[in-house]
């Protein structure tokens, strides 16, 4: 393969220097002009293939190099040699400072800052006339060679531009572009700081655009700001796009499309703009990689190359080489008016699994992003071992020896297996390691067991969770963070996860986990915190704090003074559930779920975080499609069908958060929900007011100033406005005061004596159980149980929501 590579490479050379040198001059200009533009498409392929940052001013560069060498032997009376340098420099320079203002922006604002910058150029090159010569340019730029010599210049500069790319992306920095584009929160995370990253990618696109310039200042013989239009940079933009951004060959590919493809078409005289926008159109849809990306695919399938057996001790002695406590005093966070952390202590040393637990909102994930400089406390001190890391950004506080994974497993797609973990091992490898054997160590660590090769966009998801753990040890961290790594994982899988953790452990680290497995915490760790409502409320060895009443309370509500009500007999059949698979991309979240509502029932959907309850929620309204299984409603089947079709057939959710409308007030709010009827009534409005008097006085403030209640109470009237034959509740009682999840559970309770049919999913067990008619638990994605709701208040709930007791787990 190789071989034949190099045959059709030399072959090219030799047609191209045949081409410039032996051919009339236009062609040897036309292949000049090709080299140019790829030379340009190689810079911003850096940029935008790499970095993932979009420009719109590579032609205000590209301008610049070209005025800088036309100026520089026109008017100083250098040669071309000494003007080029110099030219480039200057063009560096100049993209040094702009970065500073832009890349404080990014995504659609960098590309308007850089639109900027090209139109100052233009107009700067217009006004100055004593310099640029204005609109009428200059003319007499004297070249190194004849046009084809020049031509030949510019082709071998690209030629060596793209060489020089294909090692940069392997390169440390290469691959921390990469990983800030794919996932910018997991880079920071391994010691990456973006800021410098882009700033690099930024600057070398300015230069590759200026080497360009200058050479085709020197093509040409005369520029002119008409030779620089604004519609170049996007051909620049569309040359990348069109070869296949991050692929080496992409920007000469998408160049010999864009310069030559014209030429062939000139033929058809006025209908050749439309036949080359067609086609461009065609390409882009057929292969949205671009063109280098699916041949690439074709004729270079990924295959995993045989190596030695790894070694796991050379893993576990880089990991035993840091040691160090986690220690956080006070730390507190409000986010506006609510206090989402206020003033946890948390201590986890080295050689032992300290747990983080707690109900939905409790806090959990805000506390890891305060130690782990994600987010900065607004009081209290964050250590490591000796360092304080408090207010840190997250690279400094990964640099200090703490490393996290993410409640969505974040691995830099793009990128290979072992590229993923080599990521982490930048510093090691400039001590001198061997980053590749100890790469593979660690992959063979976590139990990876997979093709190393393979892009990590493509994994199933346990295996993007191990690739994210592998990453996070390979910095050598002395605290190990994990948010919910279990999520998603079956028992087989999430028992080695176990394991894993324990392992890691033991050989010196500080694995502080969050996680909603009860039973996963209940059998590994060592201590456990208990949050809720940001407050630390226990703390203790598993059994203890399983016991502990106020957790409990914490899990299941607070006992309700409510009696509870009869249950009814089930209506005629409206919803049933079968065999229903669902989650998010690779991550599956329910399995094999099935549950049947009748008409006129109050159904209780219960069970631990991270069960699956609110996906259950989506999948039955239509924001997220089911991977498989069916959802019968009244003889409509809805597994298939979007969300607005679902909400017209009559099954209305109130979503988790409440998710009014903040800018519309709570009449248009309201007026909102019977967006499916017709036959709409203000005096429904008045009807809904009555039900939730709180709002009466609020029917003409934004909905955004109400507090939490009220927000809540607006999302279940503006639900019951559709009219809906079934209403969803997904956990209205989040986050409310006692008093108000009080009063909105009494309103459910009238709409069931209504003949209303409910299924609600609430962390308030007691109180849901209390109004429902039948039960069900999830645990894991599975109904574990379900039945009556006297039939649900024994241990079983305890050991949904808690975990199996510690003694019978270990």
């Amino acid at each position: 393969m190789k071989a034949i590579f190099f045959v059709i490479a030399a072959l090219l050379a030799a047609g191209v220097a045949a081409t410039c040198l032996l051919a009339p001059g236009y062609y040897a200009y036309l292949m000049g002009t090709l080299a140019t533009t790829a030379l340009v498409g190689v810079g911003l392929n850096v940029l935008l293939g790499l970095a993932g940052e979009v420009s719109l001013g590579q032609g205000g560069f590209l301008a610049l190099g070209a005025y800088g060498v036309g100026i520089l032997t026109t008017k100083a009376g250098l040669n071309f040699w000494e003007a080029l340098p110099l030219a480039v420099l200057l063009v560096a320079a100049i993209s040094a400072v702009l970065s500073i203002p832009a890349l404080r922006v990014t995504g659609p604002y960098l590309a308007m800052v850089t639109i900027a910058f090209g139109f100052i150029v233009e107009s700067v090159s217009v006004e100055w006339q004593g310099l640029t010569g204005g609109a009428s340019g200059l003319a007499g730029i004297p070249a190194p060679f004849g046009t084809g010599g020049t031509a030949l210049l510019a082709c071998a500069l690209c030629v060596l531009a793209l060489v020089l790319f294909y090692y940069f992306t392997r390169s440390p920095l290469g691959l921390a572009m990469q990983a800030t584009a794919a996932a910018p929160a997991a880079a920071r995370g391994i010691g990456i700081s973006a800021l410098p990253v882009r700033t690099a990618a930024f600057v070398l696109a300015a230069v590759a655009a200026g080497l360009a310039g200058g050479l085709q200042a020197a093509l040409t013989g005369f520029i002119a700001p008409s030779s620089f239009p604004f519609s170049q940079s996007i051909l620049f933009l569309l040359v990348v796009v069109l070869g296949g951004a991050g692929r080496t060959l992409g920007p000469l590919v998408g160049a010999a499309v864009v310069v030559l493809l014209p030429e062939f078409l000139a033929s058809l005289a006025e209908y050749r703009l439309l036949v080359f926008g067609a086609g461009l159109l065609i390409v882009l849809w057929i292969a949205p990689d671009g063109i280098a990306g699916a041949i690439a695919r074709l004729v270079m399938p990924q295959a995993s190359v045989p190596h030695a057996r790894p070694d796991i001790d050379l893993a576990l002695a880089h990991i035993a080489g840091s040691s160090g406590s986690l220690v956080a005093e006070g730390v507190r966070v409000a986010f506006g008016g609510v206090v989402a952390v206020a003033g946890v202590d948390l201590t986890a040393p080295p050689g032992r699994v300290t747990s983080v637990i707690g109900p939905n909102g409790a806090g959990k994930t805000t506390l890891l992003n305060l130690v782990s400089g994600f987010q900065r406390p607004d009081t209290g001190k964050v250590h490591v071992g000796s360092a304080d890391i408090t207010g840190q950004p997250a690279y400094d506080a990964a640099r200090a020896g703490l490393a996290r994974t993410f409640q969505t497993a974040q691995p830099f797609g793009g990128l290979s297996v072992l590229d993923n973990v080599r990521l982490g091992l930048l510093r090691g490898a400039w001590r001198g390691e061997a980053p590749e054997a100890l790469a593979r160590a660690l992959l063979a660590l976590v139990g990876y067991t997979g093709s190393e090769t393979r892009l990590a966009a493509t994994l199933p998801h346990v295996d993007r969770r191990l690739v994210e753990i592998a990453r996070a040890l390979a910095t050598k961290p002395a605290v190990l963070l994990l948010d919910e790594p279990a999520a998603g994982l079956d028992d087989a899988d999430t028992a080695k996860l176990g394991s894993l953790l324990q392992r890691l452990a033991r050989a010196g680290l500080a694995v502080v986990l969050v996680e909603h497995d009860m039973s996963l915490v209940m059998s590994i760790s060592d201590e456990i915190v208990v949050l809720d409502a940001g407050r630390r409320i226990a703390s203790g060895v598993p059994a203890a704090v399983r016991a502990d009443p106020a957790v409990k309370a914490a899990y299941l509500g607070a006992t309700t003074s409510i009696e509870p009500l009869a249950p009814r007999p089930a209506g005629a059949p409206l919803l049933d559930v079968r065999d229903l698979n669902a989650g998010y991309g690779p991550l599956g979240v329910l399995h094999q779920i099935g549950l049947r509502v009748g008409r006129g029932e109050t159904i209780a959907v219960l069970g631990p975080n991270g069960a699956g309850k609110s996906t259950l929620m989506k999948a039955l309204s239509g924001l997220i499609r089911p991977v498989e299984g069916a959802i019968g409603f009244g003889g409509v089947e809805l597994a298939r069908l979007p969300a607005h079709l679902v909400a017209r057939a009559g099954l209305i959710l109130v979503p988790e958060g409440r998710q009014v409308f903040p800018q519309l007030t709570v009449a248009e709010n309201l007026r909102l929900g019977a967006t499916r009827r017709g036959d709409f009534d203000n005096a429904e409005i008045e009807a809904m007011l009555e039900r939730f008097p709180r709002l009466r006085p609020r029917l003409h403030t934004a909905a955004g100033l109400l507090s939490g209640g009220e927000q809540q109470m607006l999302a279940v009237a503006r639900g019951l406005l559709a009219r809906p034959d079934i209403l969803l509740l997904d956990e209205p009682s989040l986050g409310l005061a006692p008093a108000v999840a009080a009063e909105l559970f009494g309103q459910f309770t009238r709409l069931r004596e209504e003949g209303m049919t409910l299924l609600i999913v609430d962390q308030m067990a007691d109180h849901v159980l209390a109004i429902a008619d039948r039960g069900y638990v999830i645990s894991g994605g599975r109904v574990v149980a379900q039945g009556a709701p006297s039939q649900l208040r024994d241990a079983m709930l305890d050991d949904a929501y808690l975990g199996a007791h510690p003694a019978v787990v270990n």
